[in-house]
């Protein structure tokens, strides 16, 4: 009797650490190395490079292009992106605590804005030469509308689930 009671608790035992050991899943590895710079500015150009395909993408089917328009439309878009691109990497720049002088971080600020305007008004000639002003208004249209579904889709990717 004192045997089969002897098995009957080994056995017990080895089942309660086997179940409380499996029980406790996968734990992520303590020290992982974060992936280096090169890596991460490369995933960085890789998710940009999408974000402008999807943006392209939507614009393209919004205003209906035809091949020629299409062929004309599209590097001039470029470059309008990328002139915005170039000004509001200095705004940013401007707005780090780097600053030391608020008026003239004010003065760049305006001048900056003033900027933005300057390029949105110079594009908008060049795209009224090959496209009818519907469409041109159309493409700032859809624009904004991208920019707010993005601006959306990103904060609630962000937002911790709710049980």
């Amino acid at each position: 009797m004192y045997k089969v009671a002897k098995h009957i608790f080994t056995l017990l035992f080895l089942l309660g650490v086997g179940y409380n050991s499996f029980g406790q899943g996968r734990l992520a590895p303590v020290f992982r190395r974060p992936p280096n710079l090169q890596q991460r500015v490369i995933r960085q150009q890789n998710s940009v490079s999408r974000v402008e395909a999807v943006r392209e993408s939507y614009i393209s089917q919004r205003l209906n292009l035809t091949s020629d328009e299409s062929q004309k439309f599209w590097p001039i878009y470029r470059r309008y992106q990328e002139a915005l691109k170039v000004v509001r990497k200095k705004k940013r720049l401007n707005n780090s605590n780097a600053q030391a002088n608020g008026t003239e971080q004010i003065q760049k600020e305006l001048y900056y804005e003033s900027e933005l305007v300057n390029i949105r008004k110079f594009y908008t000639d060049e795209f009224l030469k090959i496209l009818p002003p519907d469409k041109v208004s159309e493409m700032f249209k859809s624009e904004r509308e991208f920019n707010d579904e993005l601006i959306k889709q990103l904060t609630e990717r962000s937002e911790p689930v709710k049980s």
